[in-house]
Order: C-alpha cells, then structure tokens, then sequence
C-alpha cells in the first residue's frame, strides 16, 4: 500500500523486518538547543557507553517545524533519519503518512517485551491507534501547571494556592491591590488556552472525540467552556490582572515569573529548570485551576515522541529497539526529568521518582504536580487530539484572538471566526487524505 501525502507528500518504503545480530549505527533527529539538547546528547552518550554493539548519532536539525519539514524532505530524497522526534499535534500526519514503523511493532519484531500499559495514560492514549498500540514512542512529555511566587501571594494575603477560576481573580484582584504591576502573565498560547484548559474540564474541541472517530470532525470549541474563558481572559486583561508577556520587560511569560517581575503564570512543567536557573526561591507548584462544581480530567501531554522512518534494514532496527529499552529505564527517565523538568512516561519510572530517596532531589516540583495531573481519570475529549492541520489551526487561533485583544472584534466573533477557518483546514485536510482511516 502507498500514501503519496503527509503534507509535502511522503512516499511509503516498505521493509520487512526480522531480529538481526550485526552491529549497527543509526541517526536520530531530535528538535533542541541549550539545556534540553544537552540532556538527550547524554541520553545517547549513555546509550553509546552502555554497550559495544550499537552506535547512535544525535543531531538537531532546528525547532520542531524545520526537523518535521526537514524529515519529509529527507524522507522523499531516501536519506531519513531511523528516528526522529516530532512535536505532538504533528501525530494525526505521521500515523496517516504510511512512511513510519510503528513502534509497537517494531519492538514485537525485535523481541523486546514492553509493558505497554506501563505507559503513563494521558502519553500513551495521545500516540496510541485506536486499539490502543503506540505508534510512536513517548519521550519529551509535559503538560501545564501552575506557578506561583509564594512570598508574593502571602504578601499580598492569599492564603492558600488558587484551585478555582474565582480563586485565581481573587488572587490576582489582592496582588494588584497590594502593587504588584504584573499580577498574573500569559503568551496566549493556545496549548494552554485552548487544549488544556478543554482537556482539564472534559469538554470538546471538535465532534467525533476531537477527531479520533475519522477525518469528518468539525470544530465545536467557540461554545461551552472555551467561551467561558475567553471571557474571563478578556476581563482579566481589562482590570489589569493578567498582562501580555510581550509587556513585560523580558518579553517571555517564563522569564517574567522568573525574575520576580509576576507573581504567577501558567507554563508547561518543562518551564521550571529556567524558573530555578533564575534563582527564584518562592516558586510554588500546583495542578492548574478549574471552574468551581465542575470535576477535573487529566491535562494532555505536550512536547513530542520518537517516530521510526521505514527505509532501513534490519539491523538498523534492531539496533533502534536497544536504544528505546536504554530510554525507557526508569534510571535515565528519572535523570532526564531532573535536567529538563519533563515527566517520566512510565508509571514505573513515576513511582520511583515518588520514592523517599528521590523526593529529596530538588528540582523536581513541576514533574511531580504534572505526573499527578496526568493521572487523574479523564474522558473521551482529555485523550489526545486527531485533528488535520493543528500546527496551522494554532496561529488562526492566536491571529484571531490577538484582533480581538486589540479591540478589532468581539472575543465572541473571534472564536465564531476561528471555528469557520478551522472547519476549512479539517475539510483540505480530508481531501489530502481522502479515503485514507485512522490506525
């Protein structure tokens, strides 16, 4: 079978695969610079180190979108990467692309007994098929927290840590009444905005369980809680007590809670090896807030998991299903949460960061609140997205949002706005791939 799309139009070389002895060298694409970059250098000098047979290169082509733009240029001259990291809204492209090994199978292939289930829920669930197999294999994964300056909280009489959307405006009413200029600060992203403030809530972006059901969805967002929230985001920035990051002095929300300038912020838990490298002493962590009376789902995950291109031989497989086992030891997870703030993707590797010995560690505040987060029983819409085109969908998002932010249009015509525009791109979508099922 062939699929000449994903995107700027993947070929399918099929490989049959069979357990092979021979020693073999593979390259591995991965998406970051400073402090990230050298955490997963290590992971592959460590990998390098542990054992004789196999060798792993590791380089990083640039930011999320130039290695996927650059894996499909690869992958169409027949010189792709064995493995490559790609960002998670680009899973739905990869799973349709029919130019990947899907890593359940290539573990089965190799003789590699995993305990998918071991998997935490909220990363398995985002990469798996519908029968519940990995596609892909979770590796860099975070999801959203909340940060707050406790000295300045207390200072301002907020006693305990916002749990509800009504705590955080009172919170941020007492710290703009106690002088402090930037109360609360955003980027507006709308992985945060949208997806997980959805996610945690269990409400829909989109029918057919956010597009898991077939390409056919349509965008629902702009009624029910997203709406809600908008609204309160606007009223927010009206009274002051949420500011644009783009108004503070550094110009990133993160540096800005960092440097004592907010006194809280909403970021990913990969986030907090910058607010410690700042120096801040005070930072708290906590699950994000939540709409009083209604019950919490999980937050879904973000960052990106490891894809296997089709196109190698056999020992290059078997040599890429050593390096997944070396990956997935509870040990190395542990190591590479505690240098990038990124969660463990096992439960086992979780349990053994809960453990005394390593509750002691510090530094790992925002793994252990974002593993909690993930955990927590979700439903049908906190699964993990399958909608085409997300990477585009995100910047009509934040084009329209930002016109009504600067007065152009209502909050409510935005969204109505960006649902038609949404609806188009799921329709070309369709038709790139028409005819084409969800695994």
């Amino acid at each position: 079978m062939k699929r000449i799309v994903f995107i700027a139009g993947f070929v399918s070389i099929l490989t049959l695969t069979v357990p092979d002895a021979r020693a073999a060298s593979f390259d591995f694409w991965y998406s970051h610079t400073g402090p990230i970059a050298y955490a997963i250098q290590s992971l592959c000098d460590g990998f390098n180190a542990s054992q004789e047979r196999h060798r792993v290169h590791c380089t990083s082509p640039g930011t999320y979108e130039q290695t996927m733009q650059k894996t499909i240029a690869a992958y169409r001259a027949g010189k792709q990467p064995a493995v490559v990291e790609i960002y998670d809204i680009g899973t739905l492209d990869l799973m349709l692309s029919n130019a990947v090994y899907p890593v359940f199978q290539l573990m089965k292939d190799n003789g590699r007994n995993v305990d998918w289930r071991d998997y935490v829920s909220a990363a398995r669930s985002y990469y798996s098929t519908s029968a519940g197999d990995l596609y892909s294999l979770p590796f860099n994964t975070s999801t959203v927290v909340l940060y707050t300056n406790t000295a300045k909280l207390a200072a301002a009489g907020v006693k305990s840590v916002p749990q509800t959307w009504d705590d955080f405006e009172a919170a941020a009413g007492k710290l703009k009444a106690a002088g402090q200029t930037c109360p609360t600060v955003s980027d507006f992203n709308p992985w945060i905005m949208l997806e997980q403030i959805n996610a945690v809530q269990g409400e829909p972006l989109a029918t057919g369980s956010n597009g898991r059901a077939g390409l056919g969805a349509e965008y629902i967002f702009n009624a029910g809680i997203h709406r809600r929230f908008m609204h309160d985001i606007m009223r927010w920035r009206t009274r002051g007590l949420l500011i644009d990051a783009a108004a503070t002095r550094t110009g990133n929300q993160t540096l800005a809670f960092a440097n004592g300038e907010c006194a809280m912020v909403i970021d990913a838990t990969s986030a907090w090896g910058g607010i410690k490298a700042a120096g801040i002493v005070d930072a708290g962590v906590s699950l994000i807030p939540v709409y009083a009376g209604t019950v919490r789902h999980n937050t879904v995950t973000g960052g990106a998991s490891l894809w296997v291109m089709k196109g190698h031989d056999a020992a290059i497989y078997q040599a890429v299903a050593a390096f997944f086992d070396y990956l997935r030891q509870p040990q190395n997870q542990i190591a590479f949460a505690k240098k990038t703030g990124y969660v463990p993707v096992t439960k086992t590797a979780g349990r053994a960061l809960l453990t005394a010995d390593h509750a002691r560690i510090p530094g790992l505040e925002s793994v252990d609140v974002g593993l909690a987060s993930m955990s927590i029983a979700g439903n049908e819409y906190s699964q993990g997205i399958r909608l085409g085109f997300l990477p585009q969908f995100r910047h009509v998002w934040t084009e329209e949002i930002q016109k009504a932010f600067a007065g152009r249009q209502s909050i409510d015509k935005a969204l109505d706005r960006t649902k038609v525009r949404g609806d188009r791109l799921l329709r070309r979508f369709e038709e790139t791939y028409a005819g084409a099922k969800l695994p």
